[in-house]
């Protein structure tokens, strides 16, 4: 059986870190193969770090700057980092992503939630703003 390859938009909050716990405990079910978040440098690095996604995107693209930066100080330049909101819906639509966890907060969630319906991504919703608008 194949891992199930998975983007976490809003990765940093609460629900795309209680996302990350449960695939701690089932690596052998589970890749993360993109991770995204607003601004929080400081825990996307870790998670990428950790989880070695393939991209990761900070929607602040100053942020990106930042992150990628500390990647390659980290000696991890093997991670591509990109920058803006159109990178995230990138991402939530990548051929290489099976399932997309939404964990974005606000209307921010709609447009990559609606890219990976698109794309027909298993999609995980976090909140309920993209199911209200």
């Amino acid at each position: 059986m194949s891992k199930q390859r998975i983007a976490i938009l809003g990765s940093t909050g609460s629900v795309g870190q209680s996302t990350l716990d449960v695939i701690r405990q089932h690596r052998d079910q589970f890749e993360v193969a993109a991770l995204s978040a607003a601004r929080n440098v400081e825990s996307m690095l870790a998670q990428c770090l950790e989880f070695n996604p393939a991209v990761a995107v900070m929607s602040d693209p100053q942020a990106a700057d930042q992150l990628a930066a500390c990647l390659v100080k980290s000696g991890r330049d093997d991670i591509e980092v990109r920058g803006g909101t159109d990178a995230v819906e990138e991402i939530a639509g990548h051929t290489e992503i099976d399932t997309v966890m939404s964990a974005i907060v606000g209307a921010a969630g709609l447009t990559p939630t609606l890219r990976a319906v698109q794309t027909a991504k298993r999609v995980l919703i976090a909140n309920k703003e993209p199911l209200v608008m």
